[in-house]
C-alpha cells in the first residue's frame, strides 16, 4: 500500500506537486468529520415554537434591498434641470471607477519594479488625483454619487444594521456619527431601524454640496419642508473634543480618501476612541478594499487588544484573517443584493455589490459570537451541502453536512444559509492536529 501510494501521480496538479506520499497525505486536513452542537435557542425555537429552519436566528434577512419611496422621489426632485439620463451614466461610471479604485498611501514602502508596472496599468480613473472623479467637488458630483452609489450603499449599510438588530434586539442608540457620509445613506438605514430612539444624528463630510444635497434628500427636495428624519446636524470635521461619544459609529466607503497610513490610523484612533456601543467600518470587496480594513484591523489589535471592546462581525474570531494568511488573492467579501433606483433600459432591474466590513462592540460578546460565518455561498448537492466558513479557531474549513451524520435540523439549517450567514451552532472539530496521527493510521 505505502509503495503505490509513493509513486501515486496526480494528473491535474502542476510539476511541483507531482508526487502525493503518505507523510503529504497524513497533512490533509479533512472536515466532513464535525461533533454540531446545534444553538440552545435555536433548538428550542424550532421544536416548541414552530421555527422552520430555514429561519434560524444566523440568518441575515436582508436581499434585493430598495430605496424608500419617499428618498426616491425626493430624488428625482433633487435633480432640478439636470438631464436624468446623463445623471444615471455618470453615475455608472461612477460605480465602476470606485469599484476598481486602488489606494497608494504617500508613506508606503518604495514599489518594487512589479508594483511599478502594476500601478502603470492601472486606469488612470482608479489612480490617486489631487482631484478625481471620488472627490464631491460641486453640485454635478454630488448628484453623480446619489444616483450612482446611494442604491447599492444603501443595501450594504442596511445588511450590516439588519445583522446588529438581530443580535442585539435591546439595541436603543441615542446618537449616531457618520463619517464621510456623503450624500446620506447612513442616515437613511439607521433611521430604519431606530428612527424614535435617535436624539442627535451627525453627518460629517468634507464637501459642503454634498452636506447641502443630504440636506435637501431629507427635506424631499424642497428646502421649505421639515426633515424626515429629526436633529440632523451637518458639519465638515469630526467633533473637537475627544470626550464626546456616540453610541454608532460609521465610516463608509470613506477611507480610501486618506492620503496616507499614518492619517488612516489617526483616524482609525479618533473613531475608535469616539464609539460608545458600536464602530462600523466598510469598503468596496474588492482585494484593495479588504487589504486597507485588514490592515486597520491589525492596527487595532496592537494598539488597542487590552480594553473591553471586541470584533463583533465578521470574524468569529481575534485571530489574524485567515485570508491573508493563506494569501490566494481572495478577499473576504461579502454580497449585498439591492433593486435599482434607475435601471437602465433592457437593463437587470436588480444589482448586487461585494463590501468588505468590520463591526466593533463595546459590550460583552453575545451568544452568537463565535458561530462559523459562511465565506462563501452554500453548495447545495444532493442529500447533502458543502458551507465555506471561517470558524472561530481562526481557519477556513469546508463543512460537509447530511442528515444521516448530523440530523435533519443541522442539515437544513446549513442547507438555508446563505452567503454571510451564522451557522447557529458549535461545530468541534474532529480531525484537527490531535488527530492527524489517528488519520494516517487509518
Amino acid at each position: 500500500m505505502s509503495v503505490f501510494l509513493s509513486n501515486f501521480r496526480v494528473p491535474h496538479c502542476s510539476k511541483g506537486f507531482q508526487l502525493c506520499s503518505v507523510a503529504t497525505l497524513g497533512k490533509l486536513r479533512y472536515t466532513t468529520k464535525v461533533r454540531c452542537e446545534l444553538d440552545a435557542t435555536t433548538e428550542k425555537a424550532i421544536a416548541e415554537g414552530g421555527l422552520k429552519p430555514r429561519k434560524h436566528r444566523g440568518r441575515i434577512k436582508c436581499n434585493n434591498t430598495a430605496v424608500p419611496p419617499e428618498i426616491h422621489d425626493a430624488m428625482i426632485r433633487c435633480a432640478k434641470d439636470h438631464p436624468l439620463k446623463s445623471l444615471i451614466a455618470d453615475g455608472q461610471r461612477l460605480s465602476n471607477c470606485v469599484r476598481s479604485r486602488k489606494w497608494y498611501p504617500l508613506d508606503g514602502t518604495a514599489p518594487n519594479r512589479g508594483a511599478e508596472r502594476a500601478i502603470e496599468r492601472t486606469p488612470p480613473s482608479a489612480r490617486r488625483q489631487d482631484a478625481s472623479v471620488f472627490d464631491l467637488h460641486d453640485e454635478y458630483s454630488c448628484l453623480t454619487q446619489l444616483f450612482g452609489r446611494s442604491d447599492a450603499e444603501y443595501a450594504v449599510l442596511r445588511r450590516i444594521f439588519t445583522e446588529i438588530d438581530q443580535r442585539d434586539p435591546e439595541l436603543r442608540p441615542r446618537s449616531f456619527l457618520d463619517f464621510g457620509a456623503g450624500v446620506g445613506t447612513g442616515t437613511w438605514a439607521v433611521a430604519d431601524f431606530w428612527h424614535d430612539h435617535l436624539f442627535e444624528i451627525l453627518s460629517v463630510d468634507k464637501s459642503r454640496h454634498a452636506n447641502d444635497l443630504a440636506e435637501l434628500v431629507l427635506r424631499q427636495g424642497d428646502p421649505n419642508r421639515a426633515s424626515m428624519v429629526r436633529n440632523v446636524f451637518y458639519r465638515q470635521f469630526l467633533p473637537a473634543s475627544p470626550d464626546r461619544k456616540y453610541d454608532i459609529v460609521l465610516s463608509a466607503f470613506s477611507l480610501f480618501d486618506q492620503p496616507s497610513r499614518r492619517r488612516l490610523y489617526e483616524l482609525v484612533d479618533q473613531l475608535y476612541g469616539t464609539f460608545d456601543k458600536y464602530l462600523i467600518l466598510v469598503e468596496q470587496g474588492s482585494n484593495a478594499g479588504f487589504q486597507l480594513l485588514d490592515g486597520v484591523r491589525n492596527h487595532i489589535r496592537r494598539n488597542h487588544d487590552a480594553d473591553e471592546k471586541h470584533l463583533f462581525a465578521p470574524c468569529p474570531h481575534s485571530m489574524g484573517c485567515p485570508r491573508m494568511i493563506k494569501d490566494d488573492g481572495t478577499p473576504c467579501n461579502f454580497e449585498a443584493t439591492y433593486t435599482r433606483n434607475f435601471p437602465a433600459p433592457g437593463g437587470h432591474q436588480y444589482g448586487s455589490i461585494l463590501y468588505s466590513y468590520l463591526v466593533y462592540r463595546r459590550n460583552p460578546p453575545d451568544s452568537a459570537h463565535g458561530f462559523p460565518r459562511l465565506v462563501r455561498p452554500t453548495a447545495v448537492r444532493s442529500k447533502h451541502c458543502v458551507c465555506h466558513v471561517c470558524a472561530a479557531d481562526g481557519q477556513l474549513r469546508d463543512v460537509s453536512f447530511t442528515t444521516s451524520k448530523h440530523g435533519q435540523i443541522v442539515h437544513r439549517c446549513a442547507k438555508a444559509s446563505r452567503w454571510g450567514d451564522l451557522l447557529p451552532m458549535r461545530i468541534q472539530w474532529l480531525n484537527g492536529a490531535e488527530d492527524d496521527e489517528h488519520s494516517v493510521e487509518t
